[in-house]
């Protein structure tokens, strides 16, 4: 288990900076590649195009922020940043040290959007899962691809050279993708949990990613849950209930 907290309040003071992925570190663009081809997979794979291109050919283009929220400093990174100030939020931190803590995850009952860390947003089991699911579509394609150059091909050209090459590729990334999200998957089921979603172990919200019309591409890891979550914990009534 991971040292993560939950709390929550109003937020008292709101800073955000456009950054980049690369903040995280080198692996960022396979995260975000990773994260993109499993929800391909596992739903859509219109829904992941666009994102893996972005991997591909840039450095995806991050929020980074600062706010406080009942005297708490929190700093972290979400793809895009869709709250506001004296917005009241739940929100899971890992403390850093003494009053600062850094930012996993952002839950608005408002709005229905749940800001996680980029890679985040499917458990373990459903994480496995999608990159067996994978896997086996890439084999699929791989055993076509080898039954149409018997049929057809009396000769090994270069164009069958790379449509194998291009398979392979398909599956190394389907291999790194499992290896790289295997601890966001591992954080997303707690955090999961820490927000009293019913059984955490089954949840995936890849699916429910944020098509924001502003900038006109969906958004990684930033969901509108309820699309996903049955039995909402925080409902848009939640702050009046409070």
């Amino acid at each position: 288990m991971y040292d993560l907290l939950k709390f929550e309040g109003q937020i008292h003071r709101l800073e955000i900076y456009n950054d980049s992925l690369s903040a995280f570190g080198k692996s960022g663009d396979a995260q975000i590649a990773s994260s993109a081809i499993l929800s391909g997979v596992a739903d859509n794979v219109s829904l992941s195009a666009q994102t893996i291109f972005l991997a591909s050919h840039s450095r995806l283009h991050v929020k980074s922020i600062v706010m406080e929220i009942d005297g708490k400093v929190c700093v972290g990174q979400f793809h895009r940043a869709l709250f506001e100030q004296d917005e009241y939020v739940i929100y899971i931190v890992k403390r850093l040290e003494n009053n600062l803590y850094e930012l996993y995850s952002v839950l608005s009952p408002k709005t229905g959007l749940l800001h996680m860390q980029v890679g985040m947003g499917a458990s373990v089991k459903k994480h496995n899962a999608s990159a067996v699911k994978g896997g086996r579509v890439m084999y699929f394609i791989s055993v076509i691809c080898l039954l149409l150059i018997l049929l057809f091909g009396r000769d090994f050209s270069l164009d069958d050279f790379l449509n194998w090459l291009i398979v392979s590729i398909l599956f190394y990334i389907i291999k790194n993708a499992s290896n790289s999200l295997k601890n966001f998957s591992e954080k997303s089921e707690q955090i999961f949990g820490l927000y009293g979603f019913k059984d955490p172990q089954e949840v995936f919200l890849l699916p429910s990613r944020y098509l924001s019309e502003k900038d006109h591409l969906l958004l990684e890891s930033v969901y509108e849950y309820r699309k996903v979550i049955e039995s909402d914990p925080y409902p848009e009534s939640y702050i009046e209930q409070k």
